[in-house]
């Protein structure tokens, strides 16, 4: 097997250049050939007509008639185009090496697959073989005028084509354009697979290659603290897999069938067999590998490109989002997988504001999730109750009432909604908090600073409940909220109490107070904080 891919190797890597060569040669020749004959047609078509005396010889007229001058002329129009083709071979190596060398090795695949530039290298040596042949050629007793003529257009194109040609491939290397070429290609790619039977591994590969490389180019970038490219690279792998979703239920079977090569692909060589197996089972190979990239981006940019990372987060919840529309358990689970692991790589490094931002992304997922799949909402809650607890043991600040808020404005949407699993969700929510250790100062603990924070939102849901008339639901809070002792339950009222500005006084990515009520919400916890009056010291 072995013998056999490297003989593969060799054949392709002798093909990639026998081929054009061949090519190049047998127009070259064949061009030459051709107006050679168009020529003798035309000499003997002067030489039947030189008796009438209206017979004019229009493009003999053009040229001297000195054979040696004309090919003095013709050799020195030659070499210049032969100069202007190192030129523009020089100039170009360089300006896409340094491309290359910022970006991606694969950008020099880009430009040398790229038709325009094969087609403008191609007219180069194409008109400077012409120009030899024609050149050294000539020869009594008639001038090739058509051929002379043909051979002064190629040239005059040639260097007509220098400047706009430079221009094309400056704009070709902007980064807009050539991952926007390799996004397209990839969907090409794509919709030729779908339905077809007899697809081969090989293109299979082809679409691997390519995403690798917008993985790379958005790595590499990050690496230069570059934001835009990694960004668009991230929204067009989303893009990508928005395709690939409505092409998925027509794929062939062998599509997404493991054929042990993933062990050497960077994004699955960690992976055991059982994942490797469960990802062919799930049949979710290009959504995984999506996210892998994604989740690398993710732990890159986190400190020091956090609007990189903020894409990340965002680009994975819009493609969870239309998992969630179209029904896609398999793609939505892998979503959720991988936003519960940006929560653990937030908590690991200590990174309070990741982790915060993680978390309103992932509450938008299960808001939209209410809508097709409430029950499946109560496993998001979970992993919220989770994270925020494992935040919480790991003295990482913030992320446990992060969460609190975040799954109080789950059930209010899920109230709004009227899911039929509407106190499932409540009980998970009043879950969230664990029992103080009553021996720590009260103004001293940071763990109690948090837990308050919890029974603010948990205070909070209620306030709507009672708003919305459901007394019900709102004595379930405070079931589990009397528990507290007085002055934490007014510590709570007062925190709540002090806060009157919607907005947040500091640039954040939420941009607003956990802890601000409107006006009605107000009235409706101070009938809340009643049912406490009685309650002992």
């Amino acid at each position: 097997m072995k013998r056999q891919a490297d003989n593969s190797n060799k054949k392709a890597a002798a093909s990639s250049w026998i081929r054009p060569l061949i090519f190049l040669f047998s127009l070259s020749f064949s061009l030459f050939l051709f107006s050679r004959l168009v020529d003798f047609l035309f000499f003997h078509y002067t030489q039947h007509a030189a008796d009438s005396k209206y017979s004019i010889d229009i493009l003999g007229l053009l040229y001297n008639s000195d054979i040696g001058n004309l090919t003095n002329t013709l050799g020195g129009l030659g070499e210049l185009v032969t100069s202007v083709l190192g030129i523009e071979i020089t100039v170009i190596a360089i300006i896409v090496q340094l491309a290359a060398n910022k970006y991606s090795s694969g950008i020099m695949e880009l430009f040398v697959e790229n038709p325009v530039n094969v087609t403008v290298i191609g007219l180069y040596i194409i008109t400077a073989i012409n120009s030899l042949l024609i050149s050294n050629t000539l020869s009594q007793p008639y001038i090739p005028v058509f051929s002379i003529t043909l051979m002064f257009v190629m040239i005059i194109m040639s260097l007509l084509l220098i400047l706009p040609h430079f221009a094309y491939v400056f704009n070709f290397l902007r980064p807009e354009n050539f991952l926007g070429y390799v996004r397209d290609r990839i969907n090409t790619r794509l919709q030729g697979i779908a339905g077809n039977a007899a697809m081969k591994i090989e293109e299979k590969e082809q679409i691997v290659a390519d995403i690798n490389f917008l993985g790379d180019i958005a790595l590499n970038s990050v690496a230069q603290s570059d934001r835009a490219v990694p960004l668009l690279c991230i929204t067009y792998l989303r893009e990508m897999i928005s395709t690939y979703s409505v092409l998925k239920p027509e794929m062939p079977d062998v599509w997404f069938r493991m054929t042990g090569k993933e062990y050497l692909d960077p994004d699955f060589s960690s992976y055991s067999r059982f994942v490797i197996e469960t990802i062919e089972k799930k049949k979710i190979f290009i959504e995984r590998k999506v996210f892998r990239l994604y989740e690398m981006l993710f732990n890159n940019a986190r400190s020091s490109l956090r609007d990189v990372a903020s894409g990340v987060l965002l680009n994975s919840q819009l493609i969870a989002v239309e998992a969630v529309k179209q029904g896609n358990k398999e793609t939505l689970h892998c979503a959720s997988q991988f936003f519960n692991s940006y929560l653990r790589i937030a908590i690991r490094e200590k990174d309070p504001r990741s982790a915060f931002n993680a978390l309103e992304h992932y509450r938008i997922v299960a808001e939209n999730l209410l809508d097709y799949d409430p029950k499946e909402v109560e496993a998001l809650s979970f992993y919220f109750k989770y994270y925020g607890q494992e935040a919480s043991k790991n003295q990482v600040l913030f992320i446990l009432e992060t969460a609190a808020h975040d799954l109080c404005a789950v059930n209010e949407m899920a109230f709004e909604k009227n899911v039929f699993n509407l106190e499932e969700l409540l009980h998970l929510f009043l879950t969230l908090d664990e029992p103080l250790d009553e021996t720590v100062d009260k103004g001293s603990s940071t763990k109690e600073m948090s837990l308050i924070g919890v029974r603010i939102a948990q205070a909070k849901l209620a306030s709507f409940y009672l708003l919305k008339n459901r007394m019900d639901l709102a004595r379930v809070i405070y079931e589990d909220m009397k528990i507290e002792p007085r002055h934490r339950i007014h510590k709570i009222r007062e925190i709540i109490s002090s806060i009157k500005q919607e907005e947040f006084w500091e640039i954040t990515p939420r941009g607003i107070n956990f802890n601000y009520l409107s006006e009605e919400r107000r009235v409706a916890l101070e009938k809340f904080f009643d049912w406490f009056s009685n309650k002992p010291m």
